[in-house]
């Protein structure tokens, strides 16, 4: 509980966007956020994406340098107090821009997390909840980005949530490159509001009973567009009189609406087309706008994991749940591999002990599935599913653990968010042999070190006589470290 005399702690959260960046800083007071500094920088990052998913040299030195605006905000804060994010376009480009993330990074001084789009649909309901006020209530969010548009249905914590391939960005390319808007021959305002609607098939449940709320730049500008200026309900009556009024404009720069930010004009048609044919999708009369979004989420997110309410936890926990793992085992397996680690180096980072007990808790999670390929197939589904609370490169790490726990070491290409840690995989498989058989058995006759760039396990002859299965083994261990140029070495004290 934070005294009268202790400062609030402060958080930051950066959304690197597709059409946008956004900062916000925050400290929360009588446990209410209270927003201290924002800022935004209309980068257009989804506009520099090629067909072969490359960013261009120009966009990204144009996104640097907004965040070279930003870093002095962050460099104060402890590095588990900033969570910078990254959404549809750098998940798209991710394995092609190492060096505009290395870059990123080096500028912030703290990692840049790419997100799924379902991390990214419950960060942005997380943020809208946040602002909401009354009684519990059944609620569908709408959020449309730059490069794709959420959808959340949930009451007082999302219950479905949705991640559609459409953005403003995405959809200006594609629909208004040219920059007309009805050529003659084709209105390219319907193509898109039809592209959108077939995007958006299967989906009209979501709004059924439930109050709809909008979140981010595009709802916020056709709001303002609306209502003179103020973030008031969008009414369909009013929606439907502004789409066929955009819809009638010849170019995009023919466009003349009051209270329209001139930054958002080039991206407003298209915005407008996706919200318009959700509007009429999902058969929608009101729309509340919600002051918050994607960065409160994440500011939330960031204060509930120092106090103890990470939802990476309970995620990790549903699946144990979900699948059946043995809790025991998953428990042994985890305090066996932290001691190792502790052994290795006591001063090991708090997010790769995390790192390593969540591998532990899931190492068995293919056996639901296969037991010939648990390891592969556990590896698979950690990789590919969508875990609340986590990162892409989270998880591919986890998954890299929970792949290599045994038997011969699979090579993996480096890349950005994902650098394979030799330490955590030895103590998790080390760990896996000791507890092979499920059964609980002390390490205090064991002893990992490091022998330069190798290991070295220190085993007692008494403790090796009692345990004969391991030894065997251990030895094979030794010669799997070998095939990856890392020397394994067993002796006695």
């Amino acid at each position: 509980m934070m005294t009268a005399d202790q400062p609030a702690e402060r958080y930051a959260a950066l959304d690197l966007g597709s059409n946008s960046f956004h900062l916000l800083l925050a400290e929360f007071r009588d446990e209410r956020m209270v927003r201290l500094h924002t800022d935004r920088a209309m980068v257009r990052l989804a506009a520099g994406l090629d067909a072969e998913r490359n960013l261009a040299p120009e966009v990204a030195e144009r996104a640097l340098e907004a965040l070279r605006r930003f870093s002095p905000v962050l460099q104060d804060l402890p590095a588990e107090n900033v969570r910078v994010v990254g959404t549809n376009t750098l998940r798209a480009a991710a394995e092609n821009a190492d060096g505009f993330l290395e870059a990123a990074e080096s500028i912030l001084g703290v990692p840049v997390e790419i997100i799924s789009g379902i991390e990214e649909a419950r960060l942005i309901y997380s943020g809208v909840m946040a602002a909401a006020e009354g009684e519990p209530t059944l609620r569908c969010v709408v959020d449309i980005g730059g490069g794709s548009t959420e959808l959340v249905r949930g009451i007082e914590t999302p219950r479905l949530l949705q991640s559609l391939n459409m953005g403003c960005v995405a959809y200006s390319r594609r629909f208004f490159d040219s920059g007309k808007i009805d050529s003659g021959k084709h209105n390219h305002f319907i193509r898109a509001r039809r592209a959108a609607q077939a995007e958006l098939q299967e989906l009209q449940h979501l709004a059924d009973d439930a109050l709809v709320v909008g979140a981010s730049g595009t709802v916020k500008s056709v709001a303002r567009v609306l209502n003179e200026g103020k973030l008031d309900p969008i009414l369909r009556d009013d929606l439907d009189d502004l789409a066929d009024k955009v819809a009638a404009c010849k170019t995009i720069e023919s466009l003349e609406l009051p209270h329209l930010d001139p930054e958002r004009r080039p991206v407003f048609a298209a915005g407008l087309a996706i919200l318009h044919a959700i509007f009429r999708e999902l058969d929608i009369r009101e729309m509340h706008v919600s002051p918050y979004a994607i960065r409160e989420g994440i500011v939330h997110d960031l204060a509930g994991r120092q106090r103890g309410g990470d939802r990476r936890a309970d995620t990790i926990a549903a699946l144990m749940e979900r699948w059946q793992i043995d809790p025991e085992q998953a428990q042994r397996v985890a305090n066996t591999a932290l001691q190792f680690l502790g052994q290795l180096n006591p001063h090991t980072p708090v997010g790769d002990r995390r790192l390593l007990r969540w591998a532990a808790d899931l190492h068995e999670i293919g056996l639901a599935l296969s037991h010939s390929s648990f390891r592969k197939l556990g590896a698979y589904m950690i990789e590919h599913a969508d875990l609340a609370g986590f990162g892409k490169g989270e998880q591919e790490n986890l998954a890299y653990l929970v792949r290599n726990q045994r038997g011969d070491i699979k090579a993996a290409r480096e890349h950005y968010g994902f650098h394979p840690d030799s330490d955590l995989l030895m103590c998790l498989r080390l760990a896996c042999i000791v507890h092979r058989d499920h059964v609980d058995r002390s390490i205090d006759d064991l002893q990992l070190s490091a022998d330069g760039p190798g290991y070295c396990m220190t085993v007692s002859a008494d403790w090796l006589y009692q345990n004969p299965a391991i030894e065997d083994l251990l030895n094979m261990e030794v010669d799997c470290w070998a095939d990856k140029n890392i020397s394994l070495t067993l002796s006695s004290p």
